[in-house]
């Protein structure tokens, strides 16, 4: 099923289907994708641009707010103004008054679809009273000490089950209420949810025993049936196929965010000793805690989401970085995603921390950055350097450093891009460090960029074999290499080495 963006507000109701590669632009101005004329509605206020699929992605929507007056939230999170974020099924966008809300190829039904059909099978006139909101100090004593164990309960669960669950567990226990759920609106629009429940809430079939009605008069506030006839209409009929004598349902929200409802109910004429508005007041504070817990929780989402957009842009900056390198540099294409492999063999097999393997890892990759501030008719030069040459080739770290010492995620890898061609002895480059003076990234990055040197094939010779590769590392044990991760990479297996030395048997590009 194809993308859309279903939207509503008071004036009315806008369902788009979005067709890439499209660039969608949303605002006031009537040359708009999607025009929406309140005031509240900047000329140009959010702009939607396709990103087809990757390797590593499929294809997918993305948002940015175009610098508007009043801003534009996903998923009730305020968006920075031209900072793109990905967007996905359910999610919603809110460009106020309006509230749209995404569906993607595996569509589902919306909460706000959902809604309107309750609305539309409701009835008025039955005996349901609206109930103002009463604050945790006009509860007992007794209430109050309840509510404090739940705010506890709520505010430490992790998850919308988890938040659910002590949320009901609570006004059970704090109400005699012989059945308690936590209810949102399902996938298709006449279906309700039940994310935690105790008691008759779910029949022998897993149908949802409830009336939707009732639902629907305490969409936007407190609702209570206190006993006695149920009246008519569908309201009426749905309680009393039910046999429910009392009843509670509070709306669970934080902000603009609609989570679903706190229901409570009694059959069979079995009632609470609770009075029902007390009751009511403390399903009412416990609604404000629960739907607070999942705000925060739908923000942590949020910022795991741009926390992975960072990463990604991060990752592809990186390898365009290397691409470039390469592209300059036939002699050692591919070497710098070898390096990153012959290091993480290295890590491991000396028992190196999870944070430390994936340091050399991406140390693998970016640790001949530099090589993009050489000449590259000194870097494509087919024989051996002269000596002036081979001066810029050895300035080549202190480049990389220098370009990726600004940006926080690299800071723990610029020694190893710095050091990896200093030697145990003290006869590299570029500060003649020596022995332990070198840090461990350096070191491990040295025996690994060695390596896929010697068994990589240039112009001037051919690749070495495994075994000659071996007995030069050996060799210079205590010279050029740290001895004892040199005897650590000489453990690692023929087998595990030999799938990724290069292959090419001469240089790439040449």
């Amino acid at each position: 099923m194809p993308w859309r963006l279903i939207g509503s507000s008071v004036d009315g109701d806008i369902d788009f289907a979005l067709n890439p590669p499209t660039v969608i632009t949303i605002g006031r101005d009537v040359d708009c994708t999607i025009h929406l004329g309140q005031r509240q509605v900047s000329r140009l206020h959010a702009e939607m641009h396709w990103a087809p699929e990757s390797g590593i992605d499929r294809g997918h929507w993305r948002v940015r707010d175009c610098g508007s007056t009043s801003g534009s939230f996903l998923n009730g999170v305020k968006l920075t103004p031209h900072r793109e974020v990905r967007l996905y099924h359910s999610d919603t966008l809110e460009i106020r008054p309006w509230r749209f809300q995404v569906e993607g190829p595996s569509s589902d039904q919306t909460i706000a679809e959902v809604c309107q059909t309750l609305a539309d099978d409701a009835d008025s006139g039955e005996q349901f009273v609206a109930l103002g909101e009463q604050s945790p100090k006009d509860l007992a004593q007794g209430m109050l000490v309840r509510l404090l164990a739940a705010s506890e309960d709520i505010a430490k669960a992790p998850d919308e089950l988890s938040v659910g669950q002590a949320a009901i567990e609570a006004l059970a226990s704090a109400t005699g209420f012989a059945n308690v759920a936590f209810l949102r609106p399902g996938s298709d629009a006449r279906m309700i949810e039940v994310v935690a429940e105790v008691g008759e809430i779910s029949g022998s079939r897993g149908e949802v025993q409830v009336s939707r009605s009732l639902l629907k008069r305490s969409r936007n506030g407190i609702y209570v049936h206190r006993g006695g006839g149920a009246g008519s209409g569908t309201l009426g009929a749905s309680l009393e196929s039910l046999s429910i004598r009392q009843a509670i349902s509070v709306p669970v929200e934080a902000g603009t965010n609609f989570f679903g409802w706190l229901y409570l109910d009694n059959r069979s004429g079995g009632t609470s000793e609770l009075h029902e508005l007390e009751a009511a007041g403390f399903a009412s504070a416990v609604a404000r805690l629960t739907g607070l817990s999942l705000a925060n929780i739908a923000r942590g989402k949020m910022q795991q989401r741009f926390d992975l957009e960072s990463q990604q842009m991060f990752g592809g900056t990186m390898r365009a970085l290397i691409r470039a390198i390469d592209a300059k540099d036939p002699y050692t294409r591919g070497h710098s995603d070898r390096v990153s492999e012959f290091a993480v063999l290295l890590a491991r097999a000396a028992a190196l921390s999870d944070e430390h393997i994936e340091q050399a890892r991406v140390c693998g990759l970016v640790h001949d950055i530099g090589k993009i501030g050489v000449p590259e008719e000194i870097l494509r030069k087919p024989t051996h350097l002269e000596a002036h040459e081979f001066d810029r080739i050895r300035q080549h770290p202190e480049i990389g450093h220098a370009i990726l010492r600004d940006i926080p995620q690299m800071r723990d890898l610029l020694p190893g891009v710095m050091q990896h061609h200093e030697r145990w002895d003290g006869s590299g480059y570029p500060h003649n460090l020596k022995g332990e003076s070198i840090s461990m990234l350096g070191r491990l990055l040295c025996i690994a960029d060695c390596f896929d040197a010697m068994t990589s094939a240039r112009f001037y010779r051919p690749a070495r074999s495994i075994a000659e590769v071996r007995s030069e590392i050996e060799r210079c044990l205590g010279t050029h290499f740290d001895p004892e991760l040199g005897r650590v990479f000489l453990s690692i297996r023929d087998s595990e080495l030999a799938s990724r030395i290069s292959t090419a048997i001469t240089p790439l590009g040449l």
